[in-house]
């Protein structure tokens, strides 16, 4: 079953820059109206400009996503000023490059709580109205490393990997509801993750964990994710390649452990 997009309504955390900006105005070249959450108001205002610019209505709200109350406003704004909410995007998430022994105690707490917290935050808020309405369409931006951890980011993929299990209970819990729910898989993404994660981490070995090659843009990841607004699916892999490679190793399991052995020992041994 195909559904129109023209007039719904979506909600989307971290939209000021990567994936959700570019999913903010990739739906409403879909004909969405657009509720957009951040922390930076002058980035959401202008990916709020662009979408006003192709004739949609767009929302700001200043959102951090470890916060109940700025959650709960934003779901409320677009529930006040569209009178409706058809999908929510829990996009807001961040990385850090350093070993699992190395990272503080207070840094992996703020990691889940942003990551895996932060989009059980709009998840919850959102549902409400949706199970009201008995539609509707939940999507948590996950990784490929939700699949198979990194080294250096073994902290980050343990937050993919805790949204991919919530994403996969609750689209059977909420199957009797006409409520969609979707994971998103992308692979190393141009956008400011990494500087992110860099400046974060301050790691002297810091590295890119996608090759150049395989690195996609955020407008390909969104084009992904309209494509499953259209036509429903429980997972989007934007990168088919790579959802290919994780099913090997995930069917390997000594060969994903001899390939993360040998990355790790040539590129963060403390030899190299």
């Amino acid at each position: 079953m195909a559904y129109d997009l023209q007039g719904k309504v979506i909600v989307i955390t971290g939209a000021s820059s990567g994936i959700g900006a570019a999913t903010a105005i990739a739906c409403a070249k879909a004909g969405m109206d657009v509720a957009l959450g951040a922390r930076r108001l002058d980035k959401l205002e202008q990916v709020a400009g662009e979408i006003r610019s192709l004739g949609r209505r767009a929302i700001v709200q200043t959102c951090d996503v470890a916060k109940d109350d700025e959650v709960e406003q934003l779901v409320n704004a677009a529930l006040d000023t569209f009178g409706k909410l058809d999908v929510a995007f829990a996009n807001a998430g961040y990385g850090l490059f350093a070993s699992v022994l190395e990272t503080p105690d207070e840094q992996v707490r703020a990691m889940f709580e942003t990551n895996f917290h932060g989009t059980l935050r709009l998840l919850r808020a959102a549902a409400r109205p949706m199970i009201k309405n008995r539609s509707g369409h939940l999507l948590i931006c996950s990784s490929a490393a939700s699949e198979i951890s990194l080294p250096m980011y073994g902290i980050y993929s343990a937050t993919k990997a805790a949204q991919d299990s919530i994403a996969g209970a609750m689209r059977a819990e909420l199957s009797h509801t006409n409520i969609h729910v979707s994971s998103v898989h992308p692979i190393g993404t141009s956008s400011e993750f990494f500087d992110v994660a860099k400046d974060r981490s301050r790691h002297p070995k810091f590295h890119l964990n996608t090759p150049a090659a395989l690195t996609q843009t955020p407008q390909q990841v969104a084009s992904a994710i309209v494509r499953c607004l259209r036509r429903p699916k429980p997972e989007v892999w934007p990168s088919p390649m790579t959802r290919f490679g994780v099913a090997l190793t995930t069917a390997m399991p000594r060969v994903a452990a001899w390939i993360m052995r040998r990355r790790a020992n040539s590129r963060y041994s403390e030899s190299s």
